[in-house]
């Protein structure tokens, strides 16, 4: 309580000093001389101390910027009153230090270029600060460097963006030039459709006094006659309304036949109007503004992609389609308005908070709601629907926002950009990524480039509804490390239940697909194969441990690099994608779940990653044991709250727009994070598969059989289909003589199922 009353004195204190030096600044009279006699007049009000304090202040310090100096007295005065944040009047009065100094030399430096040289104006430290810099950088000099500083200093304290509206004009103007050359062309077109409307008139013309010299006494109706048949000739391209326009032209023209050619001159010229209008209309429609500024660069220039690796080219992103940068977009202006709405409307549902902060993206546009005192957050989920119907769109709520204390509301965009997988590959994360196992994800809601290191994931699971993105995301995963490693480096396993999503990739055979014995589809589409790759991979990891063992080394990174300093033969990555795992769990759920789980939990080491995705997320297919395994997630669209629970343990993903929107789950974080999928095209993905093909081709890598060929007693070849215990079970009858199933169950513990 004493600090805070002597804080208060001090405030006081303050600010009276403050209040008396403005009034000696405001009443300075630069004729009065310092004096203390009292016999003289003085026009400041302050008195003889006035006089001293302006006369040190205006003519010593710093001319009229002078006067801040109280400003910031208040300032500090209010601050030890109100005790309010102390960081934010640092940084104030350091920022009208820096406008004062700068302010006085810009008025000198305005005073000397027109000969005025009053010192009184901008005192004598901002003079002799003014001189040093004229006689030193000259004129030029010196009006560059301020320039400069009152850009600094402006962007600085205000957080003005000098780059956004300059890009911003930059595009817009080789949009006026491109529309320019466009409306030049539509132009030419109108003048060809001119003349061709004039021949046209000319012929009727012609046609027209041919008629007249044939039949002079049925003149006036072969005139009607002929207008309704050139107007039936326009009608078959216009509307309504030209109809009406044409039957109106011939009434006028029956009554007064001298005049009868300025309607039909006007119905032909009306037509090449119009189309110009919509043609001006889509024109103005059109509006350049770039989402995300991420700086890119030709992936073909990394020096390590130059070098052939074992005569291995890897591939140019020129076999990519070039993103298209016009996209249309709400200005700064809408985004305010936008903003301030949505305050209202949650004010009219009873909950308070401002906007504090307003992030716009390519897809969506994040609004940082600050609640008022004494709301819960829990108070904006619930009104998620709500807010649905009144912006009219797919609303996520995000209470709080990880790592804030503000509620964030995540808006779609009237017209949302497309994510290009090129402007990923091209963009200096990918390009300078050391994992050879980096994916070219897409973009986050701000419009950075988001990359993932599957090596560190390590498996990946992506589930949603059918449309929502799964597939493009699978491709977008293959191509990524289709463009950073060679076939010696990554091989893949692909299982495909559903046989048409995959069927792209059998060009990789011989390269990056990997070869098994007794499975001769390069693609894997059924069931049984799929269950054999799955236990040869299961053994493969076992034949590496062993590997890695004799090598005395702990994962596949320490081993390829003890190798590649011996010049021998790398150990390669096995990436293993399943596109559909609910058929695969329909059909043989035990023979399926239990290999992908021991995958999972140890394959990490040895380098083989799994990329499993489902359009169906439901607990029986993503079962505990896959889910406790796969810490790291996607989830696109799905319908409902239980479904995006059932993937990354929290609801979410229903809200989600589709079209690639996803959220992502990453490992060792309960916090989830929107991302939006680059597209990738069939086109795209075929003209990759061309060149890998024309590359040649590495040594194979086959996995051996895993298929269990057993023989019985009496001679006959069992086949994987087989029960496993049926040997022991002959052996069993065999050996008492006899034979039920209450033996059996006893003696092999087994139970009916």
């Amino acid at each position: 309580m004493k600090d805070k009353r002597q804080s208060e004195i001090l405030g006081i204190l303050l600010f009276a000093l403050s209040f008396f030096v403005l009034l000696s600044l405001i009443s300075y009279n630069p004729n009065e001389e310092i004096s203390i006699s009292p016999n003289i007049e003085r026009d400041n009000i302050m008195g003889i101390m006035g006089i001293y304090i302006s006369h040190y202040f205006i003519k010593l310090g710093f001319g009229l910027s002078s006067i801040i100096l109280p400003i910031i007295g208040f300032a500090w005065g209010w601050f030890l009153f109100h005790k309010q944040n102390l960081n934010v009047l640092i940084r104030t009065s350091f920022y009208l230090i820096l406008f004062m100094l700068h302010f006085s030399l810009s008025l000198g430096a305005i005073l000397k270029l027109i000969n005025i040289n009053e010192y009184i104006l901008i005192g004598l430290v901002g003079g002799v600060i003014r001189d040093f810099l004229w006689i030193w950088f000259k004129p030029a000099g010196t009006l560059l460097y301020l320039l400069v500083a009152w850009l600094i200093i402006a962007r600085a304290y205000f957080d003005l963006n000098y780059y956004d509206p300059l890009k911003i004009f930059l595009d817009k103007w080789d949009l006026f030039k491109r529309n320019y050359f466009i409306k030049k062309d539509s132009i030419d077109k109108e003048i060809k459709k001119k003349r061709h409307t004039q021949r046209l008139k000319e012929k009727i013309e012609q046609k027209k006094i041919k008629e007249n010299e044939n039949s002079q006494h049925n003149n006036g109706s072969k005139k009607e006659t002929i207008i309704k048949n050139i107007m039936n000739l326009g009608s078959e391209k216009k509307s309504n309304q030209s109809k009406n326009t044409v039957v109106n032209a011939s009434l006028t023209i029956e009554s007064d036949s001298e005049n009868y050619e300025s309607p039909i001159m006007k119905t032909f010229e009306e037509i090449p109007e119009n189309k110009n209008d919509s043609n001006s209309k889509i024109k103005d429609n059109i509006k350049v503004k770039e989402i995300a500024h991420n700086e890119e660069v030709d992936i073909d220039t990394i020096v390590d992609r130059k070098k052939p690796k074992r005569k291995y080219q890897l591939p140019s992103s020129d076999l990519l389609k070039d993103p298209i940068s016009i996209s249309e977009s709400l200005s700064n202006d809408e985004l305010v308005e936008r903003a301030n709405y949505l305050t209202q409307s949650l004010s009219t549902f009873g909950v308070e908070g401002k906007v504090v902060n307003v992030h716009p993206g390519p897809v969506i546009t994040l609004f940082e709601v600050e609640p008022a005192e004494g709301v819960r957050v829990n108070k904006f989920v619930a009104l998620s629907d709500d807010l649905k119907r009144v912006m009219e769109a797919n609303v996520r709520v995000i209470a709080p926002i990880p790592g804030k204390s503000s509620v964030g509301i995540e808006i779609p965009n009237q017209n949302p950009a497309t994510v290009y997988f090129k402007s990923i590959v091209n963009s200096q994360e990918f390009a300078n990524a050391e994992s050879l196992l980096t994916l070219a994800i897409g973009k986050t809601t701000i419009g950075e480039i988001s990359t993932l290191d599957l090596s560190k994931m390590p498996h990946l699971l992506i589930a949603g509804t059918t449309g929502s993105g799964k597939s493009v995301c699978i491709n977008t995963i293959i191509c990524s490390i289709i463009y950073r490693a060679t076939p010696s480096e990554v091989k893949f396993v692909m299982i495909d239940p559903k046989k048409v999503e995959m069927t792209l990739y059998k060009e990789l055979e011989g390269y990056h697909l990997m070869k098994m014995e007794d499975i001769t589809e390069p693609i894997i589409t059924s069931v049984e194969n799929a269950i054999l790759s799955l236990k040869a991979l299961e053994r493969e990891m076992d034949k590496r441990y062993d590997v890695l063992a004799d090598a005395v080394v702990r994962n596949i990174t320490e081993y390829n690099q003890k190798m590649r300093q011996s010049n021998d033969s790398i150990m390669p990555y096995i990436v293993l994608v399943i596109d559909e795992l609910a058929d695969l769990m329909m059909l043989s759920a035990k023979d399926v779940e239990a290999p992908i789980a021991r995958l999972a939990q140890l394959a990490r080491a040895v380098g083989i990653h799994l990329v499993i995705a489902t359009q169906r997320p439901s607990v029986d297919v993503i079962t505990g044991v896959i889910k406790a395994n796969f810490p790291s997630r996607i989830a696109f669209q799905v319908a409902s709250k239980i479904d995006s629970r059932t993937i990354i343990d929290q609801p979410g993903a229903d809200k989600l727009i589709g079209r690639g929107d996803m959220l992502h789950l990453g490992t060792g974080s309960s916090d989830v994070f929107r991302m939006h999928n680059a597209f990738l095209t069939l086109e795209e993905i075929s003209s990759l598969m061309s060149h890998v093909k024309s590359q040649p081709k590495p040594e194979e890598l086959i996995l051996p059989s895993v298929r269990e060929v057993k023989s019985g007693e009496f001679g006959i070849e069992g086949s994987s289909d087989s029960d496993e215990m049926f040997n022991d079970a002959v052996s069993l009858v065999i050996t008492h003589q006899q034979g039920s199933i209450s033996l059996l169950q006893r003696r092999l513990k087994v139970g009916y199922s």
